[in-house]
């Protein structure tokens, strides 16, 4: 028997700028709202691209989490 996976995950998320800040519908980043990890949409073509498994986003996640927390930590300071 064969099998075709159509879709594995989504990998959805928020539109974010290369500092991690969210983005609204126009692409202007929304003040003080930053995100990181899978929730910023970087997995599905990423660093790992297609055939990426869910234990290779740990990179992508720390790497987008200190961008992220820097940029904040920059807006407050």
């Amino acid at each position: 028997m064969w099998l075709n996976i159509l879709t594995r995950k989504t990998l959805g998320g928020l539109h974010t700028d290369l500092a991690g800040r969210v983005l609204d519908g126009a692409g202007t980043p929304i003040a003080g709202l930053y995100a990181a990890g899978a929730v910023s949409g970087f997995g599905g073509g990423g660093m790992h691209g297609y055939n990426a498994l869910e234990g290779t986003f740990l990179g992508g996640c720390l790497f987008s989490g200190r961008t992220a927390g820097r940029a904040a930590a920059d807006h407050i300071a």
